[in-house]
Order: C-alpha cells, then structure tokens, then sequence
C-alpha cells in the first residue's frame, strides 16, 4: 500500500476524533458550565495563510478566582475583537476549559465541518488503498 492512502486514512481519523471532541466539550461545557461575564484579552493567529484566530479570555470564577485562557474554538475571521465585554461558559473543576458562550461556542459548526473534512479525506484516501490492492 502506498504511503500517501495511509496518510490520508490517518488523517482522516484524526480530524473525525477532533470533531467528535469538539463536539462533546461545546456540548459538556453548555449544559454543565458555568456562565460568567468576561473580556477578551487578546487574539492568537495561528497557522498560515488567514490563519484561525483564538480569543484568550479573562474571567472571575464564581469563586472569586480571575482566570485568563486561551478557549480552545478559534475561527476565521473572530467573532470577538479584544477589549470586547463577552458572556463565558467554564469547566468548574477546570476553569481553565472555557469557550465564548453561545451557539459559536457550542461547536457544533466546527466539529460537523472538521468530521466532513475527515470523512471526505477518509473515504477518498480508502477508495485508493482499495483500488492499488486489486
């Protein structure tokens, strides 16, 4: 078999198990998170090209504990600007896991477009490491 179908199988796998685990926090953070109000920090640009932008956020916890992180869900172009006064949702036991409260936040839209990237990548990548076996 051929390196690049292998490639592309992993490749595949690894973007369908980021969608699943976009999903599964976006949806864990939204039903047992903690909403407080919070600020945006800062921008990170990550990768080439238009890159993706992450927001770092400040919050206080309901504790009393100021917290500032980067969430996890960045997009292109960012739905926050820095100085920008935001709703959070964060991890209790870990407030350290947070993302912008809302539908963006949910990331519902990021892991359906990662696990279509994925499953595309996935099955064309198969479709030849089938057709150099026969």
């Amino acid at each position: 078999m051929s390196t690049v179908p292998l490639f592309g199988i992993v490749i595949g796998a690894v973007f369908i198990a980021t969608s699943i685990r976009v999903i599964t926090v976006g949806q864990w953070l939204l039903r047992h998170g903690t909403r407080v109000p919070g600020v945006v920090v800062g921008l990170r640009r990550s990768g080439g090209g238009k890159g993706v932008y992450y927001p770092t956020l400040r919050f206080q916890t309901v504790q009393g504990s100021v917290v500032e992180t980067e969430s996890d869900l960045g997009s292109n172009p960012s739905p926050v600007r820095p100085g920008q006064q935001v709703m959070v949702v964060y991890d209790p036991a870990r407030p350290q896991r947070v993302r912008l409260d809302g539908a963006g936040g949910s990331g519902v839209l990021h892991g359906v477009l990662f696990l279509i990237v994925g499953a595309v990548v996935l099955v064309v990548s198969l479709f030849f490491a089938v057709s150099s076996w026969l």
